[in-house]
């Protein structure tokens, strides 16, 4: 099989920090929700994962709440890969561990390590999403940019 080519490159990460998560987190959500394709009632899975984003736990609650004034109804799912052993228990540990639980998150956290191939790349590699994200009408990625 044929790997994609890749590069090496160096990065340099601004030091900013926001100073109000859930104030940033709103005021995003109100500039992008003009042209928000969520409607009332639609399922919306929401990516947390484990590359150590700052505040991962205010970002989610945040997302959530917004989620939920429009309607929507959110869930959170483990977005980790093979961390926490690779297994649905761990992964839900590693979120417990962030502050990241069913509780204080106020939605579902639905893990499981079953996926589904949603298409093939350009070099005909696999694509694969997680199989509670392939059932939701949305999908927002909490990531670091």
């Amino acid at each position: 099989m044929a790997y994609p080519q890749t590069y090496a490159i160096r990065q340099t990460f601004s030091r900013e920090r926001e100073p109000d998560v859930r104030g940033a987190v709103e005021r995003e959500f109100r500039r992008l929700q003009p042209s928000c394709a969520v409607r009332p009632g639609a399922r919306v899975g929401i990516t947390v994962g484990s590359r150590g984003i700052r505040n991962i736990a205010a970002l989610a609650r945040a997302t959530v709440d917004c989620l939920k004034s429009i309607g929507a109804r959110p869930f959170i799912f483990p977005a980790m890969g093979s961390h926490a052993g690779g297994t649905a228990e761990g992964q839900r540990s590693v979120l417990h561990h962030y502050g990241v639980t069913e509780e204080a998150m106020g939605c579902p956290i639905l893990s499981s390590m079953a996926a589904v191939e949603i298409g093939r790349s350009q070099e005909g590699l696999p694509v694969f999403l997680d199989q509670h994200a392939s059932e939701a009408d949305h999908v927002v990625v909490l990531n670091r940019v």
